[in-house]
């Protein structure tokens, strides 16, 4: 039973590349990746709109390979081309099969206890960018300005290129896995058993750093973590809340009772 659910853009007037997957036999999470200046053919929020309805479609049998491989033949038509353009990942519990299926950055707790994606080569670009900002703070340019124009974020364009350049590659330290028409290996398909006695499932997007048991409660450790560092420095984030935007992110929230 679907106990809770939210999608919210970080600015309204953009779309929001987050969805929900609101499926029979499967519920969860679809997150479009951020545009980047080199991304061609239709963006994250175009990727994750058909990804969420094709996940949404999965059937009662499917394996979490099946649905992966169906869902990266879809984003390669959408593209023209594999690994050319953007991207979207997800985060879904299949209930049938009672397992959590992961590719890419979704956040997942199970009775309240978390279960972290694996690592990738995101948290160099964002330690990197941090490092820009901070050194602009040390010289006392006004945070408002660094939210404004992040000269953080364009220092890092070319790291966040050549993490583009490692998706879907089997690259156990610095590699990650996401939709992008390329197929994705083994090791970016996260198939994560729910035991038995987990009552309550709570799946979100990244753009919640913090989950939390309650839809309520994220949106409280959000709005704290916000109002004490709209940079996102610490821990550090790829980008940092722009002064129109609510937040530094899209987020879309789902809570499962078993």
């Amino acid at each position: 039973m679907i106990l809770e659910t939210s999608v919210v853009p970080r600015d309204s007037a953009e779309p929001c590349a987050d969805r929900l997957v609101l499926g029979e036999h499967v519920l969860g999470v679809a997150d479009g990746a951020t545009k980047k200046p080199w991304d061609t053919g239709p963006d994250g929020a175009e990727l994750a709109e058909a990804v969420a309805g094709h996940l949404a479609a999965t059937a009662a049998g499917c394996p979490a390979r099946e649905a992966v491989d169906g869902a990266t033949a879809l984003v390669r038509r959408l593209l023209g081309d594999a690994g050319v353009g953007s991207a979207v990942s997800f985060c879904v519990l299949h209930l049938g099969r009672r397992e959590i299926w992961r590719v890419g950055e979704g956040r997942v707790l199970l009775d309240g206890l978390p279960v972290p994606p694996r690592p990738s080569g995101e948290r160099i670009v964002a330690e990197a960018r941090a490092l820009v900002l901070r050194r602009h703070l040390a010289d006392d340019v006004p945070e408002a300005t660094l939210r404004a124009d992040d000269p953080g974020r364009a220092a890092v364009q070319e790291l966040l290129r050549a993490l583009v350049g490692l998706r879907n590659r089997p690259d156990p330290r610095y590699g990650y896995g996401a939709l992008d028409g390329q197929d994705v290996p083994d090791l970016f398909v996260e198939v994560v058993p729910v035991p038995g006695g987990v009552r309550e499932v709570v799946i979100t997007t990244d753009g919640y750093p913090e989950p939390a048991p309650t839809l309520a409660e994220a949106e409280r450790l959000l709005a704290q973590r916000l109002a004490r560092d709209p940079l996102m420095l610490d821990p550090p984030e790829t980008k940092g809340k722009r002064p129109a935007a609510n937040s530094f992110d899209d987020r879309a929230y789902l809570r499962v009772a078993l």
